[in-house]
């Protein structure tokens, strides 16, 4: 608990890596976030393989990430990130609200999906959001998608999903599921092949790692 007699400390700045081809539009969004004290941008990158490695050597806490750029482009930078356990929050930052890209970028474990066409106001409440790691996604695309801003569950899975995924990283097959909950092999499969069109989750060891992203193991 907080000494009630010393000065309140003010909240540390978002460290930001700012990540598109294109110099105007970093420039651009750098001029937008200069005024916000919570923001600090610490560099920038002009592809996915240079952020990958601005991200090891700079370790900022959020990165903005575009998707289409040369040498890597955003979603496969994301990946790489992930891939090498760097501790960084993503944020897709985006022209494209293309759903397949939304549901690419939360199965890889970002932290978000933002349009570039959204008002200041929404980029600095996305920034702050995805880099405590909770999750945020454009308010356009949140109502077309059914996908909510509440930081918990960015896949939408049902109380009867959550508890299969949770079975199924816990290494149960159908039949042990299903003999569980009481419910029929193909429920359980029906329910299976929900989760993985939500999460994008294809294998038992994909779904085991969003089932650890959502505190079910």
């Amino acid at each position: 608990m907080q000494d009630p007699a010393s000065p309140e400390q003010p909240d540390t700045p978002v460290r930001l890596l700012i990540v598109d081809d294109h110099e105007l539009v970093r420039d651009g969004i750098r001029a937008r976030l200069e005024s916000e004290s919570g923001v600090e941008i610490i560099g920038e990158a002009g592809d996915g393989l240079e952020a990958v490695t601005l991200v090891e050597q700079l370790q900022p806490d959020l990165v903005m990430l575009d998707i289409n750029m040369p040498n890597m482009n955003g979603l496969d930078a994301a990946e790489e990130i992930r891939a090498r356990e760097l501790p960084c929050n993503i944020l897709i930052l985006s022209l494209y609200d293309n759903s397949e890209y939304v549901r690419r970028a939360v199965a890889l474990g970002t932290n978000g999906y933002l349009l570039k066409d959204v008002s200041q106001d929404e980029m600095t409440k996305a920034i702050k959001i995805a880099a405590k790691g909770d999750f945020y996604v454009s308010e356009s695309l949140a109502h077309s998608l059914d996908i909510e801003n509440n930081g918990a569950d960015p896949y939408n899975l049902t109380d009867r999903e959550r508890e299969i995924l949770a079975a199924i990283a816990a290494g149960k097959l159908n039949k042990q599921i299903a003999g569980e909950l009481d419910i029929s092999v193909r429920t359980v499969e029906s329910h299976r092949s929900a989760i993985r069109q939500k999460t994008g989750g294809g294998n038992a060891a994909g779904l085991t790692r969003i089932a650890a992203e959502l505190g079910l193991t």
